[in-house]
């Protein structure tokens, strides 16, 4: 009998934490300091930006502050209230404006920096997603603890890599390295389709089962 959605889903849920985990860890051994040696004096840029941002953050929260103390004050008198929310916008847009400037010498080594973080992680993922699900042939650690398999005529590394990994999560990577929004987007729509397949249809099979020829089974005890 074909999986559920649900079991299908936790135990996605599981190989991504495990792959994601290692990733991290990769990232604290040694992959953050190889992107920080990518940016030219990164130490003292990344010291000034933060510096930058921590003087703005407070300046904020100062202005928060006595945007409500001054709400607080006017108790309920609406030309103070008017008066106290003009202060704040105006106060703000000020804020802002200097934080823009200072902050503008820092921002492309920074942004940089933060994509190659991004790249790191998406790449990273599918690379080792890829080395785990193909190397324990779909066996993985999340399917044995929900009980499923894969199933199917032909059950090798190349089906394998095209069902869990190009079929399943490649694009959506690739989206959500380009645009975040536009990866919530992309996964939200794959969600709702493999809902409508596996959840409401008598096959139970999402797309890629069905391009592929394979299919998501129940195991039981002993897998």
């Amino acid at each position: 009998m074909n999986a559920g959605f649900f079991k299908r889903m936790f135990s996605s849920i599981i190989d991504i934490t495990i792959i994601l985990l290692i990733a991290y860890l990769t990232f604290l051994i040694g992959g953050r300091s190889i992107l920080q040696s990518q940016i030219d004096d990164f130490d003292q840029i990344n010291a000034a930006y933060n510096e930058i941002v921590d003087a703005y953050n407070n300046d904020i929260n100062l202005l928060i502050a006595e945007y409500n103390t001054a709400i607080t004050a006017a108790d309920g008198d609406a030309d103070l209230e008017s008066a106290a929310e003009t202060d704040y916008t105006t106060a703000r847009a000020i804020i802002d404006q200097q934080n823009t400037i200072d902050i503008a010498p820092y921002d492309e080594p920074m942004t940089t920096y933060f994509l190659n973080c991004i790249f790191y992680f998406a790449i990273g993922f599918i690379i080792l997603m890829s080395i785990y699900s193909v190397a324990f042939s779909g066996k993985t650690l999340g399917r044995k603890l929900m009980q499923v398999r894969l199933e199917g005529p032909s059950i090798n590394p190349l089906s394998v890599f095209f069902h869990d990994i190009i079929f399943k999560y490649f694009f959506i990577v690739l989206v959500l390295s380009v645009s975040i929004i536009a990866g919530i987007v992309l996964l939200g729509l794959t969600l709702i389709v493999d809902i409508i397949l596996i959840g409401f249809t008598p096959k139970k099979a999402a797309l890629r089962d069905i391009v592929l020829k394979m299919a998501v089974v129940k195991s039981g005890y002993g897998y």
